[in-house]
């Protein structure tokens, strides 16, 4: 517990002064002039984003990867916000960014770089495993030892296969709604995946914070969690640092962004076509509200719950497939 007492003390001072300057925005017929800046530090996560760059070319230096926000910002107020504007400028030496532009304004295919996924395919190893959460942020504290906007995992989905050529094989778990769900999942997590089997995750450090969490929580689980942790491999890796990259990615590593560039074609690992969830942020919204459904309703959304975690890792399955296709060629 921290005591925050005297940082409100001072906070509250603000109030009054805070009120009027938000009423004078409010009540003022014409929108603010203000242009982006080094105060848009955290663009994708703000709901106005898209209406405060609706002046912006797309794409534009904001969709380039691997660079930070400050220099964008940078190359937009000196005007350089194209991508053919970029590219003439000389200033971009990324080797990544400038594949980036260079296949968005000519269709090149698809860059592959077979020696370095090579390289990456030998960190995996038989059993494998493909593992994804999905979690809830609640803002007012729901379980006791939980923090506002604390992620609390609720949810997993596992594929596995156990020898090169075998079955692919699934597992998930998802706990009751209105009940606290640590518990529960760690020790099906724990259940499921064997100590020291190499586990993928899109994005690990979101699943191996949840398995540190989840360990410090569980004394007597988190030699087991831990060991997972421990030898989770990221499946970005080979798309974040461009050995496998097409313009339809368009800068974006994210699995939403990759998937259907990789598979533009297949209904299958198409998120639009799932009933209810189509992604994270609908799953955390959906779950605690269950409890409160009628039995059909909530069987409903479980069942729309499942299957959306299940193509998270079905999708990682189906990556990790084209990688080892495009690495044997």
């Amino acid at each position: 517990m921290l005591d925050v007492s005297d940082a409100v003390a001072v906070e509250i001072q603000n109030v009054e002064k805070n009120l009027a300057v938000a009423e004078q925005v409010l009540t003022n017929p014409n929108e603010p002039d203000i242009d982006l800046g080094f105060y848009c530090h955290e663009p994708y996560d703000c709901a106005y984003w898209d209406y405060c760059t609706r002046h912006v070319p797309s794409p534009s230096v904001f969709d380039l990867s691997r660079m930070a926000f400050s220099k964008k910002i940078d190359f937009y107020h000196q005007g350089l916000t194209r991508y053919d504007d970029l590219l003439r400028s000389g200033l971009i030496k990324n080797k990544i960014q400038l594949r980036q532009i260079q296949y968005a304004l000519n269709d090149l295919g698809t860059f592959i770089q077979p020696d370095k996924i090579r390289q990456f395919l030998d960190t995996l190893s038989y059993p494998l495993y493909f593992l994804d959460f999905e979690t809830m942020q609640p803002v007012i504290p729901l379980f006791p030892g939980t923090s506002p906007y604390q992620q609390i995992p609720f949810q997993y989905s596992l594929h596995y296969i156990e020898e090169p050529g075998g079955e692919i094989m699934h597992r998930e778990f998802l706990a009751a709604s209105g009940e606290d769900p640590r518990r529960s999942i760690a020790e099906s997590l724990v259940r499921d995946i064997p100590a020291d089997v190499c586990v993928t995750a899109y994005n690990k450090t979101f699943e191996c914070g949840r398995l540190k969490e989840l360990a410090n929580q569980f004394p007597d689980l988190s030699e087991h969690l831990l060991r997972i942790e421990s030898n989770i491999v990221d499946l970005l890796i080979p798309f974040m640092r461009g050995y496998y990259y097409n313009r339809a990615m368009g800068g974006s590593f994210s699995i939403k962004s990759v998937l259907p560039a990789v598979f533009p074609d297949d209904p299958d690992l198409d998120y639009h076509n799932l009933e209810g969830v189509h992604n994270g942020g609908e799953a955390m919204t959906i779950f605690p509200q269950i409890q409160y459904m009628e039995p059909q309703e909530q069987e409903a959304a479980r069942k729309n719950l499942l299957k959306y975690c299940e193509l998270d890792t079905y999708a990682m399955v189906k990556l990790w497939q084209e990688l080892v296709r495009v690495a044997n060629e």
